[in-house]
């Protein structure tokens, strides 16, 4: 069915699709984590704001900071693996330059 140079070829394919889509999904990823902290921070300060409006504003903006405080460092960790996975995906695609077949 397949000889082995169109065998090596469809499994390189199939490979640099595997990776765009791991690419596509963890950009995905990075604008979320982007747009989770522009709310949060937009959040913070309209709760600041009201704080002088409504007495019990300033126990939850003291909370609502810790758990924004948590998530963030959540978010970060997330996105060093992120990172890492990319750093490895890099990797990956300079070793198949490498070892590409003639011709392709």
């Amino acid at each position: 069915m397949f000889g082995s140079t169109a065998w090596r070829r469809y499994r390189l394919e199939r490979a640099k699709a595997a990776r765009e889509r791991t690419i596509r999904k963890l950009r995905g990823r990075a604008s979320v984590r982007e747009a989770e902290d522009i709310v949060e921070a937009a959040w913070l300060e309209q709760l600041a704001r009201a704080g002088s409006d409504d007495p019990k504003v300033p126990r939850l903006l003291e909370r609502e900071r810790v758990a924004f405080e948590d998530a963030t460092r959540r978010r970060a960790l997330e996105a060093e693996m992120d990172r890492a996975t990319l750093a490895a995906i890099r990797e990956e695609i300079s070793e198949t330059t490498r070892s590409m077949p003639p011709g392709r």
